[in-house]
């Protein structure tokens, strides 16, 4: 009886369906809480197991040996089969990323360092001063002020001048307030090294020249209030010496008006004589262009002119041939 039973679960278990199988039967009487969860009906699924006898045939649905065939061999969904992928085959793009991080130094660690004595702050605070001071133990690329405990700069009685890579606009605008300035030096890894360890280089190296996205770095910098000191390339000089004409020439067009409008009585009659002056250049212009009036063509075209002037044809000239048939 018991062996009948245990072969009518086993029957009963093949012919049902992957629901019944996994999920159990939810009762409608019992509520649905943290301590009775169940799965939906068909969210489970058996996870289908390869390499064994019975219904997939006698190589287990795996094919006739071959890689594919072995347990734990396969290829990876990239592999092209030898060939050069389609991630290598493509060109890199995008932006790169900037490996020039500075270190950031907050205004109160400075203070700090004024009041044990480490920094004078009567002279300028160089980035060999922060190192020297123990504000950090490395710095590779430069350093950058950050605002920080700017409010405790009242306690100090002197200005403070920092030379640093590059400064935040609030910390410029706390040490301006006091009287201070932040003056922004230029660096390559080599020069900063040199201004950290001078004992490392008994000669001096000479200063470098910027690139353009360093440049444009420094002019930000400059604009937020901070004083830059770096060689100027030769881009740069030109720009300036543009800017300068565009200046000069834009407060000379002021001068220009100024005159203008105290010559005339009203600003209406100064803006009136502005739009007749436009309209006569305009009109030179096209005069200039398409002079039509003092056009003229080669001939008379008007219809009716070439009355008198009646083709004839030219006289028939014959001309008389003898002949002497014998």
């Amino acid at each position: 009886m018991f062996q009948t039973l245990q072969k009518l679960r086993v029957m009963c278990f093949m012919f049902a369906t992957i629901a019944e199988r996994k999920v159990p039967p939810t009762p409608q009487n019992i509520p649905f809480t943290l301590n009775n969860l169940w799965d939906n009906p068909g969210a489970r699924k058996i996870q289908k197991r390869w390499g064994r006898s019975g219904t997939r045939g006698n190589a287990c649905g795996r094919g006739q040996r071959g890689q594919g065939a072995r347990s734990g061999a396969g290829v990876p969904p990239k592999f092209e089969g030898g060939q050069t992928p389609l991630t290598r085959r493509l060109p890199k793009w995008g932006a790169k990323p900037s490996l020039e991080i500075y270190k950031e130094v907050n205004i109160c660690q400075i203070i700090d360092r004024i009041k044990q004595g480490r920094i004078d702050a009567t002279q300028p605070i160089q980035i060999k001063d922060m190192l020297e001071s123990r504000i950090f133990s490395k710095c590779k690329y430069g350093v950058k002020l950050l605002a920080r405990g700017a409010e405790r700069l009242s306690e100090l009685n002197t200005p403070l001048t920092i030379e640093v890579s590059d400064a935040s606009k609030t910390a410029i605008e706390a040490i301006k307030k006091t009287g201070g300035e932040v003056k922004v030096v230029y660096f390559t890894p080599l020069l900063l090294r040199q201004h950290l360890f001078p004992d490392k280089y008994p000669l001096e190296l000479r200063p470098a020249l910027p690139p353009s996205r360093a440049v444009e770095a420094i002019q930000r910098s400059e604009e937020r209030g901070a004083v830059a000191d770096y060689i100027k390339p030769k881009w740069v000089i030109e720009d300036e010496i543009e800017k300068k004409k565009l200046e000069e020439m834009a407060k000379l067009e002021v001068d220009t008006l100024k005159v203008q409008l105290q010559g005339a009585e009203t600003v209406e009659t100064a803006k009136k004589e502005k739009k007749k002056k436009k309209q006569k250049q305009q009109e030179e212009k096209q005069v200039s262009t398409l002079d039509l009036t003092n056009f003229k063509y080669p001939a008379t075209r008007e219809p009716g002119c070439g009355k008198d002037k009646i083709k004839q044809r030219k006289p028939v000239v014959y001309k008389k041939i003898s002949l002497n048939v014998d």
